[in-house]
């Protein structure tokens, strides 16, 4: 690299272009007194010891105190990494700023939409779901790709997963995880897209499976905004899940409690089969003033159509509210975190 492109890319990094010459000529020279660094770089001697003092407090330069005084260059190996760092940490810092600006005025973290390129990446991106999940997973795919995630549904007994597929028999690595409610799907179209959904943080979607000679060419699509996946889950379970046959119970009992979900009509597909009357506790938002709330108390009833889904609530002081999910304007709390006991 010329001397010339190593100058551009120090003064990148805050240096000027006096700064990044005395800096260079330090490492030629080692240590070396003001008068010889201007006659090596050509730097003018009014300006010398402004610009070495300068550097001195960037950090670039170690100032050897005697007489005479030296300038020694600080180890480029030492200067490279500190520099990383700083800039890792103003990346980090400003990426948080900016996501913190559009939540004020949208209300939800920045989303990202993306377009996932090759098989191979697409079962990576569905793993990483399942394995970045902390309470639900829902997914429904032909068998052939659930076979693919294996391994990594198997790794989890933790999240409560609700998974859909044209089953023939069930696999034991399926019907024996006790946290899984399986469904065998209806005719087509119900399998025409493939949807992979964790918590509401992040969901990915693809058409019908690609062809051997077609998987280099294959994409898919890869979200994480809550007010989209909201609308993913609401599909997932309208179109897919309640035109399917439901053919494994979740096994309640066996888990730890309480079970923490995010999704409204997961709670009520639960409810469905555990039966209302639990104590339930809700962490969301009231929609009459847009302040956070917990609600404490037992389910005594719930609405599911295919437009509207809500829970009601009897609060220890007899309070009753219409809790639904996120995006709810018609109930009196938008929930955010289900616990149930």
């Amino acid at each position: 690299m010329i001397k010339e492109e190593i100058i551009q890319k120090l003064q990148k990094f805050g240096l000027t272009k006096y700064e990044s010459l005395a800096y260079i000529t330090l490492l030629k020279l080692g240590p070396s007194k003001a008068t010889d660094v201007t006659r090596e770089s050509g730097i003018p001697h009014t300006r010398i010891y402004d610009v070495l003092s300068s550097l001195s407090k960037k950090g670039f330069v170690d100032v050897m105190h005697g007489t005479p005084r030296l300038y020694a260059p600080v180890n480029p190996e030492l200067v490279l990494e500190r520099l990383k760092k700083e800039l890792i940490e103003d990346i980090e810092n400003l990426k948080r700023a900016f996501e913190d600006l559009y939540k004020e005025t949208h209300g939800e973290e920045l989303p990202e939409i993306w377009t996932i390129h090759g098989f191979e990446n697409t079962v990576e991106r569905a793993e990483y779901i399942i394995r970045a999940a902390k309470h639900e997973v829902l997914i429904n795919t032909p068998f052939e790709f659930l076979k693919q995630l294996r391994d990594a549904i198997e790794r989890r007994d933790d999240v409560l997963m609700i998974i859909i597929s044209n089953f023939e028999n069930v696999p034991k690595w399926l019907s024996e995880k006790e946290n899984v409610i399986l469904a065998k799907s209806g005719e087509a179209p119900w399998l025409m897209g493939t949807w992979v959904i964790g918590d509401v943080n992040y969901a990915l979607f693809f058409g019908t499976l690609p062809e051997n000679k077609g998987k280099e060419r294959f994409y898919s699509f890869w979200a994480k905004s809550a007010k989209l996946i909201q609308n993913y889950v609401h599909w997932f379970y309208t179109m897919y899940f309640d035109n399917s046959r439901k053919i494994k119970e979740l096994d309640y009992d066996k888990l730890g409690k309480p079970v923490v979900l995010t999704h409204i009509r997961t709670i009520i597909t639960v409810l469905k089969s555990v039966g209302t009357n639990r104590k339930i506790e809700v962490i969301g938002r009231s929609l009459k003033d847009k302040t956070q709330v917990k609600v404490v108390g037992r389910v005594i009833n719930f609405e599911y159509t295919p437009l509207t889904a809500n829970i009601t609530i009897e609060t220890e002081k007899g309070e009753k509210l219409r809790v639904g999910g996120l995006g709810s304007y018609l109930e009196d709390i938008e929930g955010e975190v289900f616990l149930l006991y």
